[in-house]
C-alpha cells in the first residue's frame, strides 16, 4: 500500500472513530461551543460619553427614546414600523412570570422539570438536561441575563403549562397594553425554521410600552442590573448579553435581540438624577451599532430633559374645601399620587399646576374619596390630570348629633 493509500485509511479510521464517539464526549463537544456561543464578544462602552447634540440618525432601522414613568416621548424615528424583536419577546414572558410570581401561582424557589423540548430548543442557552430540576429563580436568570432559549421554554410549561398556552397570555396582556403592532408566535424569539412561518413581530413604541409595564415589577432590575450571575449553585457563571450594564453610568437593563434577519436589538434602560429613560434600538447592523446607538440617545436625553416632581403623594394642596353638614367644617385635599413632568432643561417656567375643586362637599366624606383634579399645563395644552382626595374619613353631623 503506497504512502497516498495509508493516508486515506487514516483518515478513514478517523471519521468513524469520531461517529462512534461516546454521547458524553460528543456532549462535552457541544457543551464547549455552547460555552464560547454564550461569551458574546465585549464591546467598548464608556462610562459617559459626550451627549451628542442631536439624537443619531443611524445606524438603525427604528428608534425610540422615553421617559419611564409618563411614556413622553424624547425621540422617534420609524418606532411604529413592525419588525422581528428576536430575543426581546423574552420581556414579555419576564412580564407575564412576575405577574404569576405576585398572584401566587409560581414561587421562585419552585423546582421546574425540564422537558424534552426546552433541552432540545437551539440557539444561546445553558445546558438544560431532560429530566432534572432547577429552580425558577435559575431560569429566570438564564432568560434575562444569559438570553436563554431553553430556559423560556421551561419557564413558559410552569407558568402556563405549554407553550402554545404562554404564546396565547402573550398575545392576550400585549392587546390589553396596546401593543398594537405586536404578534407573537414564539416564548424565547427564534426565527422560524428554515424560512417556514411567520416570525415574531412587534414595533419600537410597542416595546417601549413593555419595558414600562416591566419596570413596574422593581425585581426585573435584581436580574437585568447584574453584569454577571450565577446559577446552578454557584457553578455556571452568566454574563449579561446587555454590554451597557456594568460599563454605561446608570444603565441596569432591559434585554438584547439578535438573529440575522432582525438585526441587532436592544431594548435599554438607565437613570441619573431621578429620571428613568428607555431606549429602544431595532435592526442595527452590527453588535457595537446597538449599545453605541442606545447609549447615544440616552446620553442625548440626560443633556437635555429633566424630570420636575410638581406635587407629591400625600401632599396638601393650599386650598380647603368647605363640608357641609359634616363633623368638621372643611378639608385640605391631598394629591393622591406623585405628580411628575419631564421636560427639556430651561422649559420648567412654561408649567403651571391649578386645581379644579368644589367650594363645598356634602358629608360623609370617605378616605380617599375624589374631591377634584390637580391639573398641569404648558403655554398651549393640559399635560397631566391627577385626582385631589380627601386625606380623612368625615362623618355626618349636625349640632353634634350624629344622622342615621
Amino acid at each position: 500500500m503506497n504512502k497516498r493509500s495509508w493516508l486515506c485509511l487514516v483518515v478513514v479510521v478517523a471519521v468513524v472513530l469520531a461517529g462512534a464517539a461516546p454521547a458524553s464526549a460528543r456532549q462535552k463537544h457541544h457543551k464547549r461551543r455552547a460555552a464560547k456561543h454564550h461569551y458574546l464578544p465585549r464591546v467598548v462602552v464608556p462610562s459617559r460619553m459626550i451627549p451628542p447634540a442631536e439624537p443619531p440618525q443611524g445606524p438603525y432601522a427604528s428608534a425610540l427614546l422615553v421617559d419611564s414613568v409618563g411614556g413622553k416621548v424624547l425621540f422617534a424615528r420609524s418606532a411604529e414600523d413592525p419588525r422581528p424583536p428576536a430575543s426581546m419577546v423574552k420581556m414579555m414572558v419576564a412580564l407575564l412570570t412576575f405577574e404569576a410570581l405576585e398572584r401566587g401561582d409560581v414561587r421562585l424557589d419552585q423546582m421546574v422539570p425540564i422537558s424534552l423540548a426546552a433541552s432540545r430548543t437551539g440557539g444561546s442557552g445553558v445546558m438544560l438536561k431532560a429530566g432534572e430540576r432547577l429552580p425558577l429563580d435559575d431560569l429566570v436568570r438564564a432568560m434575562l441575563v444569559a438570553s436563554a432559549n431553553g430556559a423560556c421554554v421551561a419557564i413558559a410549561e410552569a407558568v402556563a403549562g405549554s407553550q402554545l398556552a404562554m404564546i396565547e397570555r402573550m398575545n392576550g396582556r400585549a392587546r390589553q397594553l396596546g401593543m398594537s403592532k405586536t404578534q407573537y408566535r414564539t416564548v424565547n424569539g427564534l426565527p422560524p425554521r428554515r424560512g417556514k412561518g411567520l416570525p415574531d413581530m412587534t414595533s419600537a413604541n410597542d416595546q417601549a410600552i413593555l419595558a414600562r409595564k416591566l419596570l413596574e415589577h422593581p425585581s426585573v432590575l435584581r436580574y437585568s442590573a447584574e453584569p454577571v450571575m450565577s446559577i446552578r449553585n454557584g457553578t455556571v457563571k452568566l454574563r449579561n448579553t446587555n454590554h451597557l450594564v456594568g460599563h454605561m453610568d446608570g444603565a441596569d437593563g432591559l434585554k438584547t435581540g439578535y438573529y440575522r434577519q432582525a438585526g441587532f436589538n436592544l431594548t435599554a434602560t438607565a437613570s441619573r438624577d431621578g429620571l428613568r429613560l428607555i431606549a429602544v434600538v431595532m435592526g442595527c447592523p452590527t453588535l457595537q451599532a446597538r449599545f453605541q446607538v442606545a447609549q447615544q440617545l440616552m446620553e442625548w436625553g440626560f443633556a437635555n430633559f429633566a424630570k420636575l416632581n410638581l406635587v407629591g403623594a400625600g401632599e396638601p394642596l393650599s386650598v380647603e374645601v368647605r363640608v357641609a353638614n359634616g363633623s368638621r367644617e372643611s378639608v385640605r385635599p391631598v394629591a393622591a399620587e406623585n405628580l411628575s413632568y419631564v421636560v427639556r432643561k430651561g422649559e420648567a417656567k412654561d408649567l403651571h399646576v391649578t386645581f379644579q375643586l368644589p367650594t363645598v362637599v356634602s358629608a360623609p366624606v370617605a378616605k380617599d374619596q375624589a374631591l377634584g383634579e390637580i391639573i398641569v399645563h404648558d403655554q398651549s395644552r393640559v399635560v397631566d390630570v391627577i385626582p385631589a382626595v380627601s386625606p380623612v374619613d368625615i362623618g355626618a353631623e349636625r349640632y353634634g348629633t350624629q344622622t342615621h
